[in-house]
C-alpha cells in the first residue's frame, strides 16, 4: 500500500501556519528583518496549504508527491522549532518576543538570522517543486466541514462478535474432541487482520466449558517471536509471580512438565506470525506438556496455521455484506435519515467494499454520519478503493476515515502510535499531552480541554478508539485501547517520526534525523541516554522499565522535549538536567523514591501538567513551585508524608486541577490557596490529619469538583463555603462537622456524597429538606447515616439516577413521591432493615433494588432467583444466602465474569446454616468476577479451600484494591495476596482456622507493592506472623513495605517474628502477646534502623514486660487506652529516644508516674484522662525541657494536685500550656480564647 506518513503533513502545516500568525502578531516588525522572515515563511506554507488536500490525493499513487510531503512536513517540523527555540520564557519577559530580542546580544541575533535564511531557502525550493506539480485546490471529501458538532457517542457497538457463534462452538468442539489423544491439542484460527480472530479466542477463553480448569493461560505473541518469552510467560501466569529473565531452553521444558503435567490446561497464544519451521516445532515441542494441555493459536498466515496445528485450522471468515451493511446503517443512524432511499444503493456498495472487516464498517459508518448524498458518492468512488491490498497492510476503509479527518484531528490520531500496542491509555493523560503538543486547536468558546474531549469522542464514535475493559495505570481515569489495525495506521502515518529502542536490542534504534516522539523499552540498566536521544525530540515515553536510572546529564541534550511520561517506570531520583528543558510541558513522573521534591522542576516554566502522585517519602514542597506560574494541573496525590504546602501555591493563578488527597500528613491548606481563582477541581479527600480549610475559600467561586472526604479533623467549614456555587460534584462523606443548610443553595450539583456525615451530634438527621432545592441532582448518596425519614420532597429531583440508603438501619420506609422519580435507575439498600426492603417490594417501586440480591430457592426445586442477575450489569454487587444454591452450574448461568461495570463485588454465605445441597467452594468457583474488580468482600464461606481462580487471584483480578474475607470458620491456607499489584487494602477477620501468616502468603518477590491499610481481628487461631520474607536477592524484606493503618485485635495467641511490621500508625486491641514479641537478646537492629514506625495506640491488653517495646525506637506517638490491669507504665518507655507524644487514658489501676519519666527526654505532649488512681505528678517532670503540653481531664485527685499549692505549681511552670477541667476554678493567667475553646484553665 502507498506511504501514509505524508498525510499528517497538512495537520502539521496547518499548525505551524497559525504559530506563525501569532509570533508576527507579537510586533516583531520592530526587529530588524525578521518580520519579512516570518511573513514569507507563513504565505508560503498558506499557498502550499490550500492544495495540500489534493497533493495528498495524489500522494496515493505517486511516490514523487509523497517524497515532496515528507520534506514539506520536516521543514514545518523545523520551523516551530525554530519559534519555541527562541521562545522567551513567560515569567522573565512577560511572554513578549518583542522584550525578548531586545535582550540578545549581536551574536544571537546573528544565529537567528541564519536560521530563518536557511529557513527561507528550504521553503523555497518547497514551493517550486509545489508549482511543478501544478496542484489544485481540492473541495473533495477531505475538508473539515465534515465533522461539525453532531452528537456523538462514546459507546461502540460490539460489531466485531456478530456472527461468530457458530465459530465459538466450533472451536470449543474441536479443542474437546480430541480428549482421547496422547499430545497437546494446538487449533489455528487464522484470518485477515481485524476479522475478528482475537475477540473469537477471549470468547472461548471465557466459556464456561474451560471454567473449571486448573489453568488458563493468555499469551500475547506478537511479531517478535520469542520461545523463551513464551514458556516464561506461562511459567510466571501458573506461579503467580513476576517473570525471570534469561533461563535456559532445558529449564522452561523442565519446569513446564512440572506444573502442568496431568493438570487441565488452556492456553491462548495470540497472535502469531512467526514462519521459520524449527522454530515453530520447537514452540510445538515445548506447548506438548501432557493430553489435558488445549491450546488455541490466533494468526494471520494460514501457512503458519497449517505448520501448527494438530488439529484441522478453523478460518475465520469475512462478514457477509448484508451484515456490514448493518453495521454501518447503526452507526450512521441510518432509519432516521430523510435522505434513505437515496443513500440505500450507495451504502451497499460501500459495505460492500468493507471486506467483511467489522472494524472497517464501523469506522466508514461514523464517517458516512456526518455525510450528505455527495460525500456518500465520493467515498464510493474514491481511488483508495482500487489501490493494491496486501493482506496484513493497513485497509483502505480506515485509511479513507483516516484522510477524512480535520488536521488537528489527525495529529491527536496519529499520536496515539506513542503508546505501546495493546497498551490503555489513560484518558486525561493523552489529553493534556495533545495539549502540551499544541495538537488542540483554540477555541473562544471551548477550553483545550472540552475541545479534546470533543476529539476524543470522534474517534470513539469510529471505533478508532475503543473504552478498555480494564483499568488503567491510573485509577481516577478511564481508559482506552486501539485495536491492531487502527494502531498499524497510527504507526504508518507517524513513519519516521516515531523510533521504539528495545534497550535490550540496541540495534532497534532507527534514524534518528527526523524523530520527534520515541518510547524507550527495557531500560532497566544505567543508561547513557543523552548519547542516543534524537535531537529533535518532543515526546519521550519510558515503557516497562521498573528500575529506570537516569544520569545527571541524562536530558542535556533535549531542548524541544515537551512531553515526558515515566507513568510505566519506577525512578528514584530526576537528573538534575531535567531543568534545561525549557519547552517542558507535560511531566508525569508517579512513585518517585527520593525523599525531597526535585527542585530542578520548579525551572520548567512553560510547565502546564504535574504529576508526582504517590511519592510517598517527599515531606515538603519548595516555595519555588510558585514560580510555575503556567501549570494547570498539579498531582501530588498519595504524599503520605507531605506535612504542608508552601504559601507560593497561591502564585500559580492559573491552575485548574489540584489533587492532594490521601496526603494523609497534611494539617493545612495555606490562605494563599484561595488564590488561585481559576481552579475547578480540588481533592483533599483522605487528608486525616488535615484540621482546617482556608477561611477564603469561597474565593475559588470557578470551582466544580471538591472533595474533603473522610477528613474527619476538619471541625467546620468556613463561612464562606457558601460561595462555592458552581460546584457540580461534592463529596463531604465521613466528615464529623455539623452538614450546613447552605447546600441546599449549590443548585448546580449533579453528585451530593453525605454518605456517614449526618450522625453527628448536633445533626438534626431528619432535617434534610435542603436536598430536595437541588433539582439537577443525578447521583445523592446518604449510605450510613441514622435517617429515620426521607423528606416527601425528594420527588423534586426528577433528574436522580443513583439512590444510595445502604446502611440507613433507622429508614423503614420511603416517601411514595420517590416512585415519581422516573430517571431513578439504582436504589442501594445493602445493610438496610428488612422492613425497608419489604416496603420496596409491596411498594412495586419502579426503580431497581439490586446490587443486593438474597438467593431464594424455588417451590419447584428448579433452580433459584439467581436468574434475575443474568442481564443486569452494575457497578457494584452483593449476592448473599448463596448457600440456598441447590443446582450445580446454576451461579456460572449469570456469568459473571462478563459484567464489565463491575467494580464492588460481595459474597455471602449465612454461618448459621450448616447443610449446605452445593460445597461453597463450587459456588465460588462458578463466580468468577470480571478482571477489572477493585473491591471484593467474601463472608461466610465454609470450605476448607478455594477454587483455582481464587488461589490464582493476581491473574484474575490484577486491579483489585480492597480485599475482606470475614467469618471463614475451616479455611487454613490463604491465597497469596502479596502478588495483588494494586491492593491498597486488606481486611481479615475471624478466620479461626488460620494459624500463621507467613512467606506464602506473599506469593513471591515484590510482594504487597501498594499495601497501606491491613486489619487482623478476631483470629483466635492465630499463632504467629513472620513479618519478613525472603526477596528476590536473598534478603529479608518487610512484608508490607508500605503499610500505613495497622489494626490488630483480639488475637490472643500471636507473637511477630523477627520483629515488628513497618506501619505509620498501629492500634493493638486484647493482644497480649503481641506486645510480648522479640525475645530477649536478639538484635533486630538490621531491620529497625530502616523501618518507619510512628504512631501506636494499645488498648485493653497487657503484658509484663513489654519487649515490643524494644523495637520500637522510632516511635513518636504512643497511646495506652482503657489497660485495666496496667498498675505502672512499663520501663520500657524509657528508651523511646524519639517518643513526643504520650497518651494515657482510663487506665484505672494506674497508681503513679514513676520518677524515670524524665528519661523520655523528647516528650513534647503529655494526656493523662480518667486515670482516678494518680494523685500527683513527680518532681522530675521538670527535667522534661521539651514539654510543652500537658491535659489533664476527668482526674480528680490528679486535678486537685495541681490546684492546691503553688508548690505543685511551680513543678509544672516551665511547661508552656496546662490543661485541666474547669471543675476546679483556678485561674493562673488571663484565659484566652484558646482555652474557653477547650474549656480548660490554662497556666
Amino acid at each position: 500500500m502507498a506511504d501514509v506518513a505524508g498525510l499528517l503533513a497538512s495537520a502539521i502545516v496547518t499548525q505551524v501556519g497559525a504559530k506563525l500568525g501569532t509570533v508576527i502578531g507579537d510586533q516583531v516588525s520592530m526587529l530588524c528583518c525578521f518580520e519579512d522572515d516570518m511573513v514569507y515563511m507563513k504565505e508560503t506554507l498558506e499557498t502550499i496549504g490550500a492544495t495540500l488536500e489534493d497533493a495528498e490525493k495524489r500522494s496515493i499513487k505517486e511516490k514523487e508527491v509523497q517524497l515532496w510531503l515528507k520534506r514539506l512536513k520536516n521543514a514545518a517540523f523545523d520551523i516551530s522549532d525554530m519559534i519555541h527555540e527562541f521562545q522567551p520564557d513567560s515569567k522573565q519577559t512577560g511572554g513578549k518576543i518583542t522584550e525578548f530580542f531586545s535582550c540578545l546580544d549581536i551574536a544571537s541575533k546573528i544565529t537567528i538570522a541564519n536560521k530563518m535564511k536557511n529557513m527561507r531557502d528550504q521553503l523555497k525550493k518547497i514551493k517550486e517543486d509545489h508549482r511543478d506539480f501544478q496542484f489544485v485546490p481540492y473541495q473533495g471529501i477531505y475538508n473539515e466541514h465534515q465533522f461539525t458538532d453532531r452528537e456523538t457517542t462514546s459507546k461502540v457497538n460490539k460489531a466485531d462478535i456478530l456472527g461468530r457463534d457458530k465459530e465459538r462452538k466450533g472451536a470449543i468442539a474441536s479443542l474437546s474432541a480430541s480428549n482421547n489423544q496422547e499430545n497437546a491439542t494446538i487449533l489455528p484460527i487464522f484470518g485477515l487482520g481485524g476479522i475478528g480472530k482475537t475477540t473469537l479466542a477471549q470468547l472461548v477463553f471465557s466459556d464456561i466449558h474451560f471454567k473449571d480448569y486448573d489453568h488458563r493461560i493468555w499469551v500475547y505473541v506478537s511479531q517478535v517471536f520469542d520461545l523463551g518469552k513464551i514458556g516464561n510467560t506461562i511459567i510466571s501466569q501458573v506461579l503467580k509471580e513476576g517473570g525471570h529473565i534469561g533461563l535456559s531452553k532445558e529449564f522452561i521444558y523442565q519446569r513446564l512438565h512440572e506444573l502442568l503435567d496431568d493438570k487441565k490446561t488452556l492456553i491462548i497464544l495470540d497472535d502469531l506470525w512467526e514462519t521459520n519451521d524449527s522454530q515453530l516445532n520447537e514452540l510445538k515441542l515445548m506447548l506438548n506438556v501432557s493430553s489435558k494441555t488445549k491450546v488455541l493459536v490466533t494468526t494471520r498466515n494460514e501457512e503458519i496455521a497449517n505448520r501448527i496445528g494438530t488439529v484441522t485450522p478453523c478460518r475465520l471468515s469475512p462478514l457477509n455484506n448484508d451484515i456490514c451493511w448493518d453495521i454501518i446503517k447503526k452507526n450512521t443512524k441510518f432509519e432516521s435519515r430523510e435522505d434513505k432511499q437515496q443513500l440505500q444503493k450507495i451504502g451497499q456498495v460501500i459495505a460492500s467494499k468493507c471486506g467483511g472487516v467489522p472494524l472497517a464498517a464501523q469506522a466508514l459508518g461514523f464517517m458516512l454520519s456526518r455525510m450528505d448524498l455527495k460525500k456518500w458518492e465520493e467515498v464510493s468512488n474514491s481511488d483508495i478503493w482500487n489501490e493494491p491490498f496486501p493482506e496484513n497492510s493497513v485497509l483502505p476503509s480506515l485509511k479513507l476515515t483516516y484522510i477524512a479527518m480535520p488536521p488537528n484531528l489527525r495529529l491527536c490520531f496519529a499520536y496515539c502510535a506513542m503508546f505501546p500496542r495493546g497498551f490503555t491509555i489513560a484518558k486525561y493523560n493523552l489529553i493534556h499531552q495533545w495539549i502540551a503538543l499544541d495538537f488542540v486547536k483554540p477555541s473562544n468558546v471551548f477550553s483545550d480541554i472540552q475541545n479534546a474531549e470533543k476529539y476524543v469522542e470522534q474517534l470513539l464514535g469510529m471505533s478508532f478508539l475503543q473504552p478498555s475493559k480494564l483499568p488503567t495505570t491510573d485509577w481516577k481515569q478511564s481508559g482506552f485501547t486501539m485495536h491492531d489495525l487502527v494502531y498499524d495506521l497510527a504507526r504508518s502515518v507517524m513513519g519516521e517520526e516515531l523510533i521504539v529502542y528495545n534497550a535490550n536490542n540496541v540495534r532497534s534504534m532507527g534514524d534518528r534525523k527526523y524523530c520527534r516522539y520515541a518510547i524507550f523499552t527495557n531500560c532497566s540498566n544505567p543508561l547513557k541516554i543523552s548519547t542516543i536521544l534524537p535531537p529533535k525530540l518532543r515526546a519521550l515515553f519510558f515503557h516497562d522499565s521498573r528500575k529506570l536510572d537516569l544520569q545527571s546529564g541524562a536530558f542535556s541534550s533535549a531542548k524541544y522535549l515537551r512531553v515526558l511520561d515515566l507513568t510505566e517506570s519506577s525512578i528514584g531520583m530526576l537528573p538534575s538536567s531535567i531543568g534545561h528543558l525549557k519547552q517542558m510541558r507535560f511531566l508525569i513522573a508517579p512513585g518517585m523514591n527520593n525523599r525531597r521534591f526535585p527542585c530542578s522542576i520548579t525551572g520548567l516554566l512553560e510547565l502546564k501538567y504535574l504529576n508526582l502522585s504517590g511519592s510517598s517519602r517527599f515531606s515538603a514542597i519548595p516555595a519555588s513551585i510558585g514560580k510555575l506560574v503556567c501549570l494547570k494541573h498539579l498531582d501530588l496525590s498519595g504524599c503520605t508524608k507531605l506535612a504542608k504546602m508552601p504559601k507560593s501555591l497561591g502564585n500559580l493563578r492559573k491552575l485548574l486541577h489540584l489533587d492532594l488527597s490521601s496526603c494523609s500528613s497534611l494539617k493545612r491548606i495555606p490562605g494563599a490557596t484561595c488564590n488561585l481563582t481559576c481552579l475547578q477541581y480540588l481533592n483533599l479527600s483522605r487528608c486525616s490529619n488535615l484540621q482546617r480549610l482556608p477561611q477564603d475559600l469561597g474565593s475559588l467561586e470557578e470551582l466544580q469538583y471538591f472533595s474533603i472526604s473522610a477528613c474527619s479533623k476538619i471541625v467546620e467549614l468556613p463561612v464562606s463555603f457558601r460561595k462555592l456555587t458552581n460546584l457540580v460534584h461534592l463529596d463531604l462523606s465521613r466528615c464529623s462537622f455539623v452538614m450546613p443548610e447552605v447546600l441546599g443553595g449549590f443548585t448546580n450539583l449533579k453528585f451530593l456524597n453525605l454518605s456517614g456525615s449526618l450522625n453527628n451530634k448536633g445533626q438534626a438527621g431528619e432535617n434534610i429538606d435542603y436536598i430536595s432545592t437541588l433539582t439537577k441532582l443525578e447521583h445523592l448518596d446518604l449510605s450510613w447515616n441514622s435517617i429515620p425519614s426521607l423528606p416527601i420532597s425528594i420527588g423534586n429531583l426528577k433528574r436522580l439516577h443513583t439512590l444510595d440508603v445502604s446502611g440507613c438501619a433507622c429508614l423503614s420506609s420511603l416517601p411514595g413521591t420517590i416512585g415519581s422519580i422516573a430517571s431513578l435507575e439504582l436504589l442501594l439498600v445493602n445493610g438496610c432493615s428488612s422492613h425497608l426492603k419489604n416496603y420496596i417490594r409491596q411498594s412495586g417501586l419502579k426503580c431497581n433494588p439490586f446490587p443486593h440480591l438474597m438467593v431464594c430457592p424455588n417451590n419447584d426445586d428448579s433452580g433459584s432467583n439467581l436468574h434475575e442477575l443474568e442481564d443486569r450489569n452494575p457497578s457494584e454487587l452483593q449476592i448473599s444466602c448463596l448457600e440456598k444454591i441447590r443446582i450445580r452450574g446454576e451461579a456460572s448461568g449469570i456469568e459473571l465474569c462478563n459484567k464489565e461495570n463491575l467494580s464492588k463485588l460481595t459474597l455471602h454465605w449465612a454461618m448459621e446454616t450448616t447443610f449446605r445441597t452445593i460445597e461453597d467452594k463450587d459456588v465460588l468457583g462458578e463466580l468468577v468476577p470480571p478482571k477489572g474488580l477493585k473491591h471484593l468482600e467474601l463472608r461466610g464461606y465454609s470450605s476448607t479451600g478455594f477454587p483455582n481462580w481464587f488461589m490464582e487471584i493476581s491473574y484474575y483480578l490484577p486491579f483489585l484494591v480492597y480485599v475482606e474475607l470475614e467469618d471463614l470458620p475451616r479455611c487454613s491456607d490463604l491465597p497469596p495476596f502479596g502478588q495483588l499489584p494494586n491492593l491498597k487494602g486488606l481486611y481479615l477477620l475471624r478466620l479461626r482456622s488460620i494459624k500463621k501468616i507467613s512467606g506464602d502468603f506473599c506469593g513471591g518477590n515484590r510482594a504487597f507493592p501498594q499495601l497501606t491499610s491491613l486489619t487482623l481481628g478476631d483470629m483466635q487461631g492465630l499463632e504467629e506472623w513472620n513479618t519478613t520474607y525472603c526477596g528476590h536477592d536473598g534478603t529479608e524484606d518487610f512484608m508490607f513495605p508500605s503499610l500505613v493503618e495497622l489494626k490488630i485485635y483480639n488475637c490472643p495467641k500471636l507473637r511477630l517474628k523477627p520483629c515488628p511490621p513497618t506501619f505509620r500508625n498501629w492500634n493493638i486491641t486484647d493482644c497480649d502477646e503481641v506486645l510480648n514479641s522479640g525475645e530477649e537478646g536478639e538484635n533486630f537492629s538490621h531491620y529497625d534502623s530502616h523501618a518507619v514506625r510512628t504512631n501506636l495506640v494499645v488498648q485493653g491488653s497487657y503484658c509484663g514486660n513489654w519487649r515490643l517495646l524494644h523495637h520500637l525506637p522510632t516511635l513518636q506517638r504512643l497511646g495506652f487506652d482503657c489497660l485495666y490491669r496496667m498498675t505502672s507504665l512499663p520501663q520500657s518507655l524509657r528508651q523511646l529516644a524519639s517518643l513526643r507524644f504520650l497518651v494515657l487514658h482510663k487506665c484505672n489501676n494506674l497508681s503513679s508516674l514513676p520518677e524515670w519519666i524524665s528519661d523520655i527526654k523528647s516528650l513534647e505532649d503529655l494526656e493523662i484522662v480518667g486515670c482516678d488512681m494518680i494523685k500527683s505528678i513527680p518532681s522530675s517532670i521538670q527535667q522534661l525541657t521539651k514539654l510543652k503540653n500537658l491535659r489533664i481531664l476527668d482526674c480528680s485527685e490528679l486535678e486537685r494536685w495541681c490546684a492546691e499549692s503553688e508548690e505543685n505549681r511551680m513543678k509544672l511552670a516551665h511547661i508552656k500550656h496546662v490543661f485541666y477541667s474547669l471543675y476546679w476554678k483556678y485561674n493562673y493567667n488571663r484565659t484566652t480564647d484558646e482555652t474557653k475553646h477547650y474549656g480548660c484553665n490554662k497556666h
